[in-house]
């Protein structure tokens, strides 16, 4: 049955997108217009395995859902009536599917029957009929990952194990390690060096470490550590002050993970913080509070996952409201932001966070000797201008600059500046402002945000004839952006005429710009960096990334290859008949958890696991104290965390190497010193809030996470030590 969820969902995808298939070409779009040409509302279904009769209830939930969610996602089909699918019963509209295993892998036909009329359609592409080996790259990568302190030869060596294991099962033979070791290649990596939301990713990085680059050389990053030491004068103080900063950029984690690493870094170098606990703060703040955060592009993706299946089980609510009403029962999340604190305030460690600590304070090593760091040290080691001013200012304006610019194109994205036409009152509204920003594009929100930093840092950085130059190319990029991206896409392959459209009008704006000021012989007295300083220094900053772009791009690597594999298949199939149905919530925590950590992907997690949980959430809570609703939230919730937890434990997640990369830490000692505190959160989320929220009735959660918080308290000030010299406020302390 999943294998055939997962054809329909390529089905679903290809009838979304710009060129969407017609009738006769894709199942969904075929039983949809025939619905509304007979004004018909019920499909019979049967099913056949190798010519052999199958029981059709899970695929007729499979079919039913993907309907709702194409005809939910696409307002131009029209009023078509709600289709609900039966299993040979008589009806207007009749499907028969055809399951065929070819060797390792299932294709499915379908045979569409309307009156007189049939069809046959067969589902796009095949699915791989997972087993055992489907665990081997996740499993090679990070044991190999923790053994040999290399996380790209393990990333690689798990990449090829899979990309082997996929060719043979699409009958290479003995030659599947030849294969193996082209796909990786032409097929893992140029799939996602082409997929523009890895390109905005990747962008976003390159410029905003160029923007740290400037606004280091400008003075600006001294002049905000000197701001920040009146305000933060020891190690904990820093602590203290990297988390509230993770709270504030609630809007993206990708933003977070980068914006608050990247900024405080330089500080608590200075306060001897060892690497290690300030990829920890970063990390474990980033993904929890974009996923508590009322708005955050985190929201718009879950929301999108669960919406159109509500109406199906009854649910009146829309699908925000059950998103808020997920929020008390969040407790993973809840907790880990609270051990955050808690083990800044305390001071105190364990497991392997210990030794960092005692590197730090004793020997004044905030990297371990012999670490890795994903971005080399020439960008911790970059010195101010000596002709330079510490001004904070210098580096506060570009990285306000970057959230601004970040939440306005977000909003702009969502439609916000058509409302604003046509419904001003409508967007001044809650509710106005929550669609719009979850409608909101998240990648390109912060791909902007990252331009507007970097332009920001070279403006204030910049001599008079550059200020001019960089305005010049600014007006002309944003003014006319958008028609020359609409006239380069007739060439251009879209995505990529988008991404290019604006850089090219900045160049040929700035180059204008540049000509005419020195025609005019415009000069600058105050000091200021060159053109040729300004140029070093943001290329020395993006420059320092070293290996940190192959790394990310072998974590998107490593998390497609077991999409192929159909890893989280074999493990929501090998898992979910472990636990009795009231124990959903809990046994879907555990399964989030266990996909996320084995693909490296939280979002994928989601993915897979949502648009499943609604309909089975509702139909086993209907005979339990929760109901149905209160299953639903309880389940939508349990998965969220769960892919949160299994993140933050993983060393092929994209999140966890965005916060080494920020952090400037070896990946590895980051997940080894990270684990141990995920574990212990995940734990405390467990035995105080959702085993007493499933066995007692009327359970608060509210009493559930105050329970947490005092078991996670207890433990750590049982096992927790300080470190050397005492408390982190007795030790870094700058007279």
């Amino acid at each position: 049955m999943r294998g055939v969820a997962r054809l329909l969902e390529v089905d679903l995808a290809a009838a979304r997108s710009s060129g969407a298939p017609a009738a006769g070409e894709s199942l969904l779009v075929t039983l949809s217009d025939l619905a509304r040409e007979r004004r018909a509302d019920v499909v019979s279904l049967s099913v056949a395995l190798d010519g052999r009769p199958v029981a059709g209830a899970p695929f007729a939930r499979a079919l039913s859902n993907k309907l709702r969610r194409l005809t939910a996602g696409d307002a131009s089909r029209g009023e078509a009536p709600g289709l609900r699918v039966v299993v040979a019963e008589p009806a207007a509209l009749g499907v028969a599917l055809d399951l065929r295993t070819a060797g390792e892998r299932l294709r499915a036909t379908a045979r569409v029957s309307a009156g007189t009329g049939v069809r046959h359609i067969a589902l796009p592409g095949t699915w791989p009929i997972p087993g055992r080996a489907s665990l081997l790259p996740p499993l090679v990568a990070v044991v190999l990952a923790l053994a040999l302190r290399r996380t790209l030869v393990a990333l690689f060596a798990g990449i090829y194990v899979g990309a082997v294991l996929h060719a043979a099962s699409g009958g290479a033979g003995v030659f599947a390690p030849i294969r193996g070791l082209w796909d990786l290649l032409a097929v893992y990596f140029l799939r996602e060096l082409t997929d523009t939301f890895r390109i905005e990713i990747i962008a976003f990085i390159v410029l905003l470490l160029a923007m740290v680059g400037v606004m280091t050389r400008a003075g600006g990053v001294r002049g905000l550590v000197e701001r920040f030491l009146s305000l933060a004068r020891s190690a904990r103080a820093s602590l203290l002050l990297t988390w509230g900063m993770g709270l504030a950029i609630f809007f993206d984690d990708y933003a977070n993970c980068m914006l608050v690493g990247n900024t405080m870094r330089p500080l608590t170098d200075r306060l001897r913080v060892p690497r290690e606990k300030l990829a920890y703060v970063v990390d474990s703040t980033a993904a929890p509070v974009a996923g508590l955060a009322l708005l955050s592009t985190w929201i718009a993706f879950l929301i999108s996952l669960y919406s159109a299946d509500l109406p199906a089980v009854g649910i009146a609510e829309g699908p925000y409201a059950i998103f808020l009403r997920t929020l008390p029962y969040r407790y993973y999340s809840w907790l880990a932001l609270f051990f955050v604190l808690l083990v800044v305030l305390t001071g105190r460690d364990f497991g392997p966070m210990a030794r960092p600590e005692a590197r730090a304070r004793l020997h004044d090593q905030v990297v371990r000797p012999g670490a890795r760091p994903p971005i080399s040290d020439a960008l911790s080691h970059l010195q101010p201008a000596p002709h330079m001013s510490w001004d904070w200012r210098r580096a506060a304006f570009p990285l306000l600059g970057t959230v601004i610019a970040t939440l306005l194109t977000l909003f702009a994205s969502g439609g916000a500046w058509e409302w604003l036409l046509r419904d001003p009152a409508r967007l001044l509204t809650a509710s106005g402002l929550v669609q719009a920003a979850l409608a909101g594009s998240g990648a390109s929100a912060i791909l902007v945000g990252g331009a507007a930093g970097l332009w920001l840092a070279a403006f204030l950085a910049g001599s008079l004839p550059m200020r001019v130059a960089l305005l010049a190319g600014g007006l002309l990029a944003l003014g006319l952006g958008g028609p020359f991206g609409a006239l380069l896409a007739v060439h251009v392959e879209g995505s990529a005429a988008r991404l290019a459209a604006p850089a090219l009008l900045f160049g040929a704006g700035a180059a204008a710009g540049a000509l005419v000021s020195r025609a005019l012989g415009v000069a600058t007295r105050r000091a200021h960096l060159s053109a040729r300083e300004l140029a070093r220094a943001a290329s020395g900053g993006a420059g320092a990334l070293r290996f940190a772009v192959v790394l990310l791009f072998a974590a998107w690597m490593i998390g497609a290859v077991c999409r192929d594999l159909a890893t989280a298949d074999y493990l929501v199939a090998l898992l979910s008949d472990r636990l009795e149905p009231g124990w959903l919530p809990l046994l879907l925590f555990g399964l989030a958890g266990a996909v996320a950590f084995s693909t490296g992907s939280s979002w994928s997690t989601l993915s897979i696991l949502i648009p499943n949980v609604v309909v089975l959430a509702a139909s086993l809570g209907a005979g339990t104290p929760l109901g149905p609703t209160g299953m639903v939230v309880l389940c939508i919730g349990a998965v969220f965390e769960g892919s949160i937890f299994g993140d933050h434990c993983s060393p092929i997640s994209d999140t966890t190497v965005l916060s080494s990369v920020a952090s400037s830490c070896d990946h590895i000692d980051h997940v080894r010193t990270q684990a141990p505190y995920a574990l212990w959160t995940a734990g405390a989320a467990v035995v105080c809030g959702y085993l007493p929220t499933l066995l007692l009735v009327g359970w608060p959660p509210g009493l559930g996470l105050l329970a947490g918080a005092a078991l996670l308290a207890a433990a750590l000030r049982l096992v927790g030590r300080r470190g050397p010299a005492g408390a982190l406020a007795d030790d870094g302390i700058v007279q």
